[in-house]
């Protein structure tokens, strides 16, 4: 993939001035938005997926974009991925985005498609559903019962309606990887459920990634945290944080006492190890389109995947440290890990099956 170069700070500006999910303070000061109440506000269009436009990548659906140009369905493993939230207008009273508007599906293209789900385009058959998604503000824990809730249902249904039109127009009963990022990691969460978990759809899931979003060892019955790289059948989930001398001069966007009982994989090695070398590290795709490899080190994992700012060249080390929430980050800074073991996953899910 190759991108612009005056597009870089742009874009840079863009991510590190919105977020994925959650973020509702910023150095201790809480962020105020304008709301409305839900059950009196009128909802965005519902989309039906049965029409490419529903979608924000089909194989079968055209894009300006051409690092999309190979998605063309002859893959023998379909990857199902959601976008994280990126609804995060301050003065947008609206409680879920409108899929029908074409500026905020550029953003959605030019950020967590570009940025996060090629991370999974060379294991499989790219789908990724536009959805209404929860507006950023859901997070808060008073908005949350006060019409946060219902807005993230309200997304949910999308998600499960799209998957629904998946199975039945789309997939032709290949294997399947589910992905997603933060908001999007929530809702694959719960197609896990409702879909894989303790069903016979478990048979054909390679792996589900789940990056941005807590997984507790009670949330399946069935499914399990996968240890080993080649391990398929599970899921794999991570929330990374970067490391401050003072911490407490720093809300996250994933406050850790909010991870108490979180699982949490290693998103290098893939397996139970809790530290890495930089040697470990295949890759960081920065905005230039460019993937540094050995740029960063874990230092510890506990609940959650900490790190200090990666080593990326001067100028592009020194954007990247004025980023205090790496969260952003959950799939960007290990995009090459995640390309390669998903390859791996796929290799061995299907030499099982001819097995």
């Amino acid at each position: 993939m190759f991108f612009k170069s005056s597009k870089i700070l742009f874009i840079f500006l863009i991510i590190v001035t919105s977020t994925s999910c959650g973020l509702l303070k910023e150095n201790n000061g809480e962020i105020k938005y304008k709301t409305t109440d839900f059950d009196k506000h009128p909802k965005p269009k519902q989309p039906t997926y049965l029409n490419l436009d529903d979608w924000l990548v089909h194989p079968d659906k055209k894009s300006e974009l051409t690092f999309l140009n190979k998605n063309n369905g002859l893959m023998k493993v379909d990857v199902f991925f959601i976008v994280p939230t990126l609804f995060t207008d301050r003065k947008n009273i609206n409680w879920n985005s409108d899929i029908y508007n074409d500026d905020f599906t550029d953003v959605l293209m030019e950020s967590s498609i570009k940025y996060q789900s090629t991370a999974w385009m060379d294991s499989g058959n790219l789908y990724s559903p536009n959805y209404r998604q929860a507006h950023f503000r859901v997070f808060d824990e008073n908005r949350w019962k006060n019409g946060g809730e219902k807005a993230y249902n309200l997304a949910y249904e999308d998600i499960k309606r799209s998957f629904e039109i998946f199975l039945k127009n789309f997939n032709q009963g290949k294997p399947i990887i589910i992905a997603g990022h933060s908001q999007g990691s929530g809702h694959a969460k719960r197609l896990l459920q409702d879909f894989f978990d303790g069903k016979e759809l478990k048979n054909r899931l390679v792996a589900a990634y789940l990056p941005g979003t807590k997984i507790t060892e009670n949330d399946f019955f069935d499914l399990q945290l996968m240890e080993k790289p080649d391990e398929t059948g599970g899921f794999v989930t991570w929330n990374t944080f970067k490391i401050f001398k003072r911490e407490d001069k720093f809300n996250y966007t994933i406050e850790k006492q909010w991870l108490s009982d979180a699982l949490c994989s290693n998103p290098i090695t893939w397996d139970s190890k809790k530290t890495t070398n930089f040697s470990n590290h295949k890759g960081l795709l920065f905005l230039n389109g460019k993937v540094f490899s050995n740029a960063l080190k874990i230092d510890n994992i506990d609940k959650g995947v900490f790190l200090k700012t990666p080593k990326v060249g001067l100028i592009n080390t020194i954007l990247i440290s004025t980023l205090k929430d790496y969260h952003k980050g959950d799939i960007n800074l290990f995009w090459e890990d995640i390309r390669q073991n998903s390859i791996i996953r796929v290799r061995s899910f299907l030499n099982k099956s001819v097995n």
